[in-house]
């Protein structure tokens, strides 16, 4: 997530050496630099896969463009609150699948911390919310006994629309479940917009495709869950959902939360973690799109 800082500075010395990162001076002589708060929410595992997390601030180097930034905002583990949105594909090609989706998500509900905020869409021919933020969990099980698989999938748009409204909420970290074979027959939006929209908000983009993995668009759903520090977990018909719901929401509650200010810049710009001296696989978004 980005969010602009706006810094007033009142020493005209400063003009100069300020040029080159986007300063504009008024006309009452101040200083006004305009700065991105880059939010990054890094996952940190060891080679056996356990998460690590008695880090410091001081053991991470963050970089934007190979240019080390200074991080200033550091939390760890479940400190930081989330806002979720859990998407579920009810296209016609879901049809013997939703009932393993349905039991996952009201699992994941059922069990989502008081201070998180969640909500659930369903998406088929279009995309609705079925259950919003601070609705009772009675409410989802009552609206999913009235979904049934059928018609084509609007995949790219769901995605939009649940990042739009995720995007809204006041909370920090930002994602989205999405459970469906990640194939788009339907959508208005293509898959450059929807990379487009996910450098641009920080939602991290997580994906539960459930089936043989020959009939799911794995290229789409792994290069989104890398470029936004998500994961692809991969489900058989037979297997049990509990265990990658709870990995899913332990992930989520193991991440690092590190902030730092950038200059205002067009474009897309690369993102670095880095843990030295630790034998540590890292896993964070790989950039933004500032404007």
């Amino acid at each position: 997530m980005i969010h602009r800082v706006s810094i007033v500075l009142v020493f005209g010395i400063l003009c100069s050496a300020l040029s080159m990162i986007g300063v504009a001076q008024s006309s009452q002589g101040t200083l006004r630099l305009d700065v991105n708060l880059v939010n990054v929410f890094p996952t940190v595992q060891n080679a056996a896969g356990e998460y690590v997390t008695g880090l410091s601030a001081q053991d991470f180097r963050v970089f934007e463009d190979d240019v080390e930034q200074k991080i200033s905002i550091f939390e760890k583990d479940d400190r930081v609150q989330s806002a979720i949105g859990l998407l579920v594909d009810n296209s016609g090609s879901m049809v013997d699948i939703l009932p393993i989706m349905k039991a996952g998500v009201l699992e994941f509900a059922q069990k989502a911390k008081r201070s998180d905020e969640f909500f659930v869409m369903t998406f088929g021919l279009r995309a609705q919310v079925v259950q919003d933020v601070r609705q009772p969990v009675s409410r989802l099980e009552s609206a999913f006994k009235l979904i049934t698989a059928s018609g084509t999938s609007v995949f790219f748009d769901a995605m939009l629309q649940g990042m739009e409204k995720v995007g809204k909420s006041v909370q920090q970290r930002k994602a989205l479940i999405l459970f469906s074979d990640g194939n788009d027959n339907g959508s208005k939006a293509g898959f450059g917009e929807v990379s487009l929209a996910a450098q641009r908000s920080g939602v991290m983009l997580y994906f539960v495709p459930i089936g043989a993995r020959r009939l799911i668009d794995q290229p789409t759903v792994e290069s989104l869950a890398t470029l936004t520090g998500g994961r692809v977990l991969y489900l058989a018909k037979t297997d049990p959902i509990r265990p990658v719901i709870e990995s899913i929401r332990t992930d989520l509650s193991r991440q690092y939360f590190l902030g730092y200010y950038a200059a205002v810049r067009p474009g897309f710009h690369r993102i670095r973690v880095e843990v030295p001296g630790h034998d540590v696989r890292i896993r964070a978004k790989t950039g933004y799109v500032g404007n």
